[in-house]
């Protein structure tokens, strides 16, 4: 059982945190979030559908950096009051204060963690699906503000927008598996949702299309292409990122990665033996992307548990900072925390992760930055402690 001051230190440093936590979410998520998306020309409702789904994203980035706000709070104002000191007088070692708060942040580094698998299952399917669902409004949003539009396999760009019509758009529609690629231009097109299958369809009139397969054509009719691509509500996880994946799912595109590695070899050294030089050299291009791919799959895991450990290192090294400084200004002790953790922790942890990508040392670089500020904050804790 916690005594009586070590539960006074452990609910003086959660309050503090959850009130940063609140205040920075809230800031980032409506006020970040709501500007950025208007700036941008999406409608409004389409904003505020997809404001829930970005907490997880944002609870991810903020959480360590609330957990060193508070301990250096907490720490700063009880040593800056000889608290601290006093409770050293009545023979308590300062350690008997510091293990809970460090408990506690383990368990967030472990809450943390989790928040990469929520975004990945929860928050980043039902943008997507928000996005698929109110496509049409969300291009002509955008056309509307900035002129011109461009996501994963269509680019628009438009004269002007007349209610809702496109003028003089010029259109490039990606190749898909059912369809080559398209680039056209014509005196107007309009967008529509169509109410039986919720595919997008582009109606467009009096223009020029052209193929990727080479072909041009003039019409002056009306034309409809299916862009069933682009507001598919399933995202394909053999397509997607690593990052974008469940952890459940990253064993099974483990697998699936080897066994193309695998197939290839075996295709390179069948061509290799009838001398078809350009057939191995694209062979060799797609074994370097599939391998690249096995290597980020394999090193994710451990990248997201590393920067989940972040929210504990961080409160390893600002604890004994904050009471080595003996300041009540809690903005100036958390700043003298987080110049160190800018210039050091954040560099090494981007060098750690692309050496892990690349299949470096295996997924072991991911936890560079994580051990070094460990390290730093062992060493000023037991320093803080003997004295």
């Amino acid at each position: 059982m916690l005594s009586t001051i070590q539960r006074y230190v452990l609910w003086e440093v959660l309050k503090v945190f959850l009130l940063c936590l609140s205040v920075t979410v809230l800031m980032m998520t409506v006020g970040g979030g709501v500007t950025e998306g208007l700036k941008k020309g999406l409608p409004p409702w389409v904003i505020l559908n997809m404001l829930p789904y970005f907490i997880p994203e944002m609870l991810r980035y903020t959480i360590p950096g609330c957990m060193l706000f508070a301990v250096c709070t907490t720490f700063g104002r009880m040593a800056a009051t000889n608290e601290i000191t006093a409770i050293k007088s009545a023979g308590i070692n300062p350690m008997e204060l510091i293990w809970p708060v460090l408990a506690l942040a383990y368990c967030l580094s472990f809450f943390t963690f989790e928040m990469y698998d929520v975004c990945a299952a929860w928050s980043r399917p039902n943008l997507h699906r928000v996005v698929a669902e109110s496509l049409d409004d969300t291009i002509y949003g955008v056309l509307r503000m900035n002129g011109s539009f461009k996501m994963s396999g269509l680019e628009v760009a438009v004269k002007s927008v007349e209610d809702r019509t496109l003028v003089k758009p010029r259109i490039t529609v990606a190749a898909t598996d059912t369809q080559p690629s398209i680039y056209l231009e014509a005196a107007e097109a309009e967008l529509r949702i169509d109410p039986d299958t919720g595919i997008l369809q582009l109606r467009v009139r009096d223009g020029n299309v052209k193929s990727g397969k080479g072909t041009s054509l003039d019409f002056s009719d009306e034309q409809v292409i299916y862009l069933d691509h682009l507001n598919s509500i399933e995202l394909d996880e053999n397509q997607t990122s690593p990052a974008n994946l469940t952890l459940k799912s990253i064993p099974r595109q483990i697998k699936r990665q080897k066994t193309i590695i695998q197939e290839t070899l075996g295709k390179i050294e069948t061509v290799s033996a009838s001398g078809n030089a350009p057939q191995v050299k694209a062979l060799g291009d797609y074994l370097s992307v599939n391998q690249k791919r096995l290597y980020r799959l394999e090193a994710e895991r451990q990248r997201r548990l590393s920067n989940g450990f972040g929210v504990f290192c961080f409160a390893c090294m600002g604890i004994p900072v904050a009471i080595w400084r003996r300041s009540s200004d809690n903005v100036s002790t958390f700043f003298t925390c987080f110049l160190p953790v800018l210039l050091l922790y954040y560099p090494l942890l981007m060098i750690g992760e692309n050496a892990a990508r690349d299949g470096d040392y295996g997924a072991a670089p991911v936890w560079i930055a994580d051990v070094v500020l460990f390290v730093i904050g062992a060493v000023l804790m037991y320093r803080v402690n003997r004295n």
